[in-house]
């Protein structure tokens, strides 16, 4: 643990973190030839072997293509043909089940092509027993950066998206391109990696590679885009982060070039003006939920992705707003572009393993539920991410004269993420209340001070159930400002740990469930009083009680009501 957190340090200390500094490429190679691993030859399929269902699939649509060529008399370059296209391709090819079947069709638009198929499945139920399914249609929806129908059915219970293969011209004056009916190479040409535009032609069962690196790169584990990458990214710089998310997920590498364009400022401003915040939400959702998130987040870090993915708003309307309004906006400004927040993102790539696999170790049972909860995890990364912004708000209702801010970390989940919003206020109440969880496990600790059950049970309480979360951020957090020296992290590990094993020996762990002995029918009756205000108070006592009298009973609870009902009324 001590070599992990001295080489953390080192990095710390000989890694620049702003675009602004001239070696900021030769920092990006030296990193990453300190943290990616060489990557081995991936074990690639010769050949796509088809599930059942896959076959019944491909077997029908070849049947259809064959009637539609026969009945219209076409030539061999106008004939009907079919490609499953992306990340299914990728993934039957490196042995991994997929039902994400996107095909790609060469003469005609993926609802004419539906319809048309459902008419031959109506004809010839007895053939196949399958009956059309619905059509649905996804319409263009520029704004939402879909650029072309989709028309999405079922077959054999499969989902099947149905689009035209496609050519795509951007302008710099757009972030909408101009979309065409296209060939195949310029459908793969206009794709994020080469590995992720081989084709699988339905027709002839065979593999087909337009890039001519699709497979090699494939093999090498080698996230290449077709096209060079600084136009690939400035036509669409979503492809950044797909390929963050494609490195993360499968442990591919990143080619040298991609990574040093990834890292251009001018690519950094597009994703202000060209992407949805709905698809940078979608792909860090994927990312956080995947097998590696920390890839990803050393990749945002050294391509200074984190002022764009975490910002916090994506209303223009708003940020113009408290840019008028907001006193502290500045002070929200610097941490982005002063490269606080780029600082501190590499501080937690450098110390996460060692918290995960090290400082957590100790306490199995924390360290199990963190590895086995893809929610608690993802919050985590979040909270602490977000650390930076603790205890800072926006005016998030600008309409409204009052009770219109809301803290910045919850913003950026749920508006500059558009990430679910109970998250965003689970994530922005832990990091907000780091300092009190951090003051109540120091007075826990320290024998001069007794806090009691009911003290401890109702901060607990306040958290309804997310208190674990809390534990988690408060704790790194803690072990970030130590700076891994040797004699504090024990401390406070034990400090945590020790916190911690009390709540579960005390039984307090679930203790947001706690409800009232006595409901507020028998309290009125017991107490001929009518229904107040008092109640509420009167409750609030109830669990109190219940906390430092967790086997008293009701008689006594009852005793107690009585007497301390005077100063609630």
């Amino acid at each position: 643990m001590l070599v992990g957190r001295l080489i953390s340090r080192l990095r710390t200390r000989h890694i620049g973190i702003g675009t602004n500094l001239p070696h900021f490429k030769i920092i990006t190679n030296r990193y990453f030839s300190i943290t990616q691993p060489i990557m081995n030859k991936f074990k690639v399929a010769k050949r796509i072997v088809l599930s059942e269902v896959e076959s019944q699939i491909c077997n029908l649509l070849k049947d259809y293509c064959a009637f539609y060529n026969s009945s219209h008399n076409l030539n061999d370059n106008e004939k009907l043909i079919l490609r499953i296209t992306g990340g299914w391709v990728r993934d039957k090819l490196l042995g991994q089940g997929s039902h994400d079947l996107d095909i790609a069709i060469n003469n005609m638009s993926g609802e004419t092509f539906a319809l048309g198929l459902n008419e031959y499945l109506l004809e010839n139920y007895s053939k196949y027993g399958v009956k059309p399914h619905s059509i649905h249609k996804i319409d263009k929806n520029p704004e939402k950066s879909k650029h072309l129908e989709t028309a999405t059915t079922k077959l054999f219970n499969i989902e099947v998206d149905f689009v035209n293969l496609r050519s795509e011209e951007y302008t710099e004056l757009s972030r909408i391109p101009i979309v065409n009916f296209g060939t195949p190479e310029q459908d793969a040409l206009r794709r994020d990696a080469t590995l992720n535009a081989l084709f699988y032609n339905i027709q002839t069962d065979s593999i087909e590679d337009y890039t001519e690196k699709g497979r090699k790169d494939l093999e090498d584990g080698i996230l290449r885009t077709p096209l060079p990458p600084r136009q690939t990214f400035l036509d669409d710089p979503l492809r950044v982060l797909r390929l963050i998310r494609f490195a993360s997920r499968f442990g591919f590498k990143i080619d040298q070039d991609v990574l040093n364009e990834m890292a251009d400022p001018e690519i950094n401003k597009c994703f202000y003006s060209k992407i949805s915040r709905e698809r940078i939400g979608v792909e860090m959702e994927k990312i956080l939920w995947g097998a590696n998130p920390l890839t990803a987040w050393k990749l945002i870090q050294t391509s200074n992705l984190e002022n764009v993915i975490f910002f916090w708003h994506c209303n223009e309307s708003v940020v113009e707003y408290n840019r008028n309004n907001l006193a502290i906006l500045p002070q929200i400004n610097d941490i982005y572009t002063s490269g606080k927040l780029n600082q501190h993102l590499l501080k937690f790539n450098n110390e996460y393993i060692n918290f995960i696999e090290n400082d957590l170790s100790t306490c199995i049972q924390l360290q199990t539920k963190f590895k086995s909860n893809k929610q608690l995890r993802q919050n985590f990364m979040l909270g602490a991410t977000l650390l930076p912004f603790n205890h800072m708000s926006i005016i998030a209702l600008p309409q409204k004269k009052i009770n219109n801010t809301a803290p910045v970390v919850e913003c950026i989940i749920k508006d500059g993420l558009k990430m679910n919003k109970n998250d965003a206020i689970i994530v922005s109440q832990a990091v907000d209340s780091i300092n009190q969880y951090n003051e109540i496990v120091s007075l826990f600790n320290n024998k001069s001070n007794i806090l009691t059950r009911s003290q401890i049970g109702l901060f607990i309480k306040s958290f309804k159930g997310n208190w674990e979360l809390v534990h988690l951020i408060s704790m790194f957090n803690d072990l970030l400002n130590s700076d891994g020296l040797q004699k504090i992290t024990p401390t406070i590990i034990n400090y945590y740990n020790d916190f911690y094993s009390m709540i579960h020996h005390e039984n307090l762990q679930d203790c947001h469930l706690l409800r009232p002995l006595i409901d507020g029918k028998t309290l009125q009756k017991l107490l001929s009083m009518k229904p107040g205000p008092w109640m509420s108070g009167i409750n609030d006592e109830q669990i109190k009680w219940q906390l430092d009298h967790p086997n008293g009973e009701k008689d006594d609870l009852i005793e107690h009501i009585r007497y301390i009902l005077p100063s609630h009324i």
